[in-house]
């Protein structure tokens, strides 16, 4: 049993001791690309902490006679199973284990391979890594752990692992489990923080129309905002021949960054980038070369999380499946909400909490009742969001569009159209000649440009 695991001693078949997440990217760090140096406290770490302080029978007694259709009892499940967590000790031997590797983090991998006393020397000259901790569950389920910026010092490592740990307990998490009768682990993903000046999300084929484009999303500052759909980022759209065929630049409200002087992450208010172009042309010709690059690796079509900073950093990637049926955008009606498609499904049902979900942004309790709502409409949000990607997994139409909560109301019968983003009033039909679309760019709501 191995508590904490180097990403270089790590590859895509170690899924069951360091989660989907660690495993690819520590793939990708072997093969060279430009992923940060980091750790993984594996699942058997998780395992062991739960055993020795019977949490694990703890849980399986709160579990045992809940009813999973209310989720206010699944609430005060979740919350009970989380304070277990986050009040109990892990063992001294993980503890020294993690706090070693963290302060090796700091030093360079040639230099770890001096004598004990020059090391100790070394490392008393450094102050402690800026990292991230983030969750990387064994079974990959967007947006349904959590993740941890900016974090300095042992105490804190410590506590965001534990944090990671619980999360696994989520109410959506546990309604999954529920459902798929799967009993998930966890690792933790320890890594230097990478300040970055822009982020983004690449599809690296569009699961929208399966033509062989890529969809590049960018916002300003840290990633998060974008993974979370809590804004709407530049969309770039690139040919086959990597060349930009349409762009919508968004209104970015918010960009995510950390505060030099506490090393707190704060939201920061956009008033002069609000409007302004996140990427530039060599940024997007990088990016896309990069992302088709990791494409070529896996033979599959790939969901990637940048950065860029110094340089252009990698911090996720996704394999994906596309969709076997897409629903053609062929309605005719009245119109309430146009935006952007995020799933190309299209449905009707009641706004309401149970069927067509109208929100600001993506809510985190959708994670575990996504596959039973006919839709789901937010304010902001990407097609490369957790939501996004959960949507499509599951067939459940999903548009992006700016005041749709202002737009429609509780109790109003819609249709939501996820391939041309679009929400019609009342249950839409077909027409009975179906539309040629010249461009299909457009219907995604993008400039097309004469390049």
């Amino acid at each position: 049993m191995e508590n904490v695991i180097w990403l270089k001693d790590l590859n895509k078949n170690d899924v069951e001791i360091s989660g989907v997440k660690g495993a690819y990217l520590a793939d990708l760090y072997n093969k060279n690309f430009p992923v940060p140096n980091g750790f993984v406290v594996s699942t058997d770490a998780f395992k062991e902490f739960m055993e020795s302080n019977n949490i694990s029978s703890e849980v399986k007694k709160i579990l045992k006679n809940l009813n999973f259709e209310n989720i206010d009892e699944v609430g005060r499940a979740s919350e009970k199973i989380k304070n277990l967590i986050m009040r109990e000790n892990i063992s001294k031997l993980l503890e020294s284990e993690i706090f070693e590797a963290y302060e090796n983090l700091n030093v360079n991998e040639d230099v770890l391979r001096a004598s004990s006393n020059v090391l100790s020397l070394i490392k008393s000259g450094r102050s402690n890594a800026i990292v991230s901790v983030r969750s990387s569950s064994v079974f990959d389920l967007p947006g349904a752990c959590s993740n941890f910026l900016g974090i300095l010092g042992s105490k804190n490592l410590i506590n965001s692992v534990k944090e990671c740990w619980s999360s696994l307990y989520s109410v959506g998490n546990i309604l999954n489990m529920k459902k798929n009768n799967t009993d998930n682990s966890l690792a933790v993903l320890v890594q230097k923080l990478v300040d970055t000046n822009k982020s983004g999300i690449v599809l690296s084929s569009n699961p929208m129309n399966r033509e062989n484009e890529m969809i590049i999303e960018a916002a300003f500052g840290l990633g998060q905002l974008i993974t979370r759909g809590e804004i709407s980022p530049d969309i770039y759209l690139i040919d086959s021949n990597l060349r930009v065929k349409g762009e919508l630049i968004a209104k970015k409200k918010l960009k995510l960054i950390r505060d030099l002087n506490t090393n707190e992450i704060v939201r920061k208010k956009l008033i002069e980038e609000r409007e302004k172009r996140v990427l530039q042309a060599w940024e997007i010709e990088d990016i896309s070369r990069l992302t088709q690059k990791i494409e070529r690796v896996y033979d599959k079509p790939v969901i990637i999380e940048f950065g860029i900073g110094k340089k252009i950093e990698v911090f996720h990637v996704r394999l994906f499946d596309f969709q076997e049926i897409i629903d053609k955008d062929n309605l005719n009606g009245e119109i309430l909400v146009r935006g952007v498609g995020g799933s190309p499904k299209i449905n009707s049902g009641v706004v309401s909490n149970s069927e067509i979900i109208v929100c600001e942004t993506a809510d985190p309790r959708l994670v575990g009742m996504i596959d039973k709502v006919k839709g789901v409409v937010v304010n902001e949000g990407s097609l490369g969001s957790c939501l996004g990607i959960l949507c499509r997994q599951l067939g459940v139409p999903f548009v992006i569009a700016e005041n749709s909560t202002a737009l429609l109301n509780r109790g109003l019968i819609v249709t939501v159209d996820g391939v041309g983003g679009k929400v019609y009033k009342g249950e839409v039909k077909e027409r009975e000649e179906k539309i040629k679309i010249k461009d299909e760019s457009k219907s995604y709501g993008f400039e097309v440009l004469d390049l």
